[in-house]
């Protein structure tokens, strides 16, 4: 991976590679919710810095429906039992 000038992005990164590698043991229903609260605190993050109104509301409403989609995945699917 290059190196950028911001380390926070290259952990992130760095983070988010290191849960794909370790997928198989994490339930779907967890992943898609864990995916929802992410996606939502970076568009808050990032719609935050935005200074039209109207830019903002709409990246706040994309991001709304794509996590009540997730969400409503991750409750479509059922939890599995915990391992012994």
């Amino acid at each position: 991976m290059e190196a950028t000038e911001r380390p926070e992005l290259d952990r992130l990164a760095e983070a988010i590679t290191a849960v794909a590698g370790i997928r198989e043991r994490i339930p779907l229903t967890d992943l898609l919710r864990e995916m929802a609260l992410n996606i939502l605190i970076l568009a808050r993050i990032a719609s935050s810095r935005i200074a039209d109104g109207r830019d903002r509301e709409e990246i706040e409403s994309a991001t709304d429906h794509l996590v009540s989609g997730l969400r409503h995945a991750a409750w479509q699917h059922p939890h599995p039992p915990p391992n012994p």
